[in-house]
């Protein structure tokens, strides 16, 4: 399908099939790590293609390249920021918008945790 120029994205099927975690970091290592068995290729699926996959390439797929799968000015967007200092399990921030349906305002909230990515 990829080297046809189909765009494939890859997700989450929810809480049974993802283990309850929705993490994305294991979809794209699972989906890469398979391609190269399948193949029988270590240079199937390179990382950065997995990464595409997870993020403009599975907006494609839904026909919303306009509107996410990118970090780009007018798009909405979803951001994470990991840190590369200490090995999993790491701490992290979660910062979470949502849009107040009767004022329009924007909220954010934060919360501290410590989970593996």
């Amino acid at each position: 399908m990829l080297k046809r120029g189909i765009a494939v994205g890859l997700g989450t099927d929810g809480p049974a099939g993802s283990n309850n975690d929705f993490n994305m970091f294991e979809e794209m290592d699972l989906a890469a790590k398979l391609q190269k068995l399948v193949r029988r290729d270590p240079e199937a699926l390179p990382a950065r293609q997995a990464f595409e996959m997870a993020t403009i390439d599975g907006a494609r797929a839904l026909g919303m390249e306009k509107e996410i799968g990118s970090l780009e000015p007018g798009k909405r967007a979803d951001m994470i920021v990991v840190s590369l200092r200490e090995p999993t399990p790491c701490r992290c921030m979660t910062l979470t918008r949502s849009w107040s349906t009767r004022s329009k305002a924007r909220m954010w909230r934060t919360s501290s945790s410590t989970g593996a990515l």
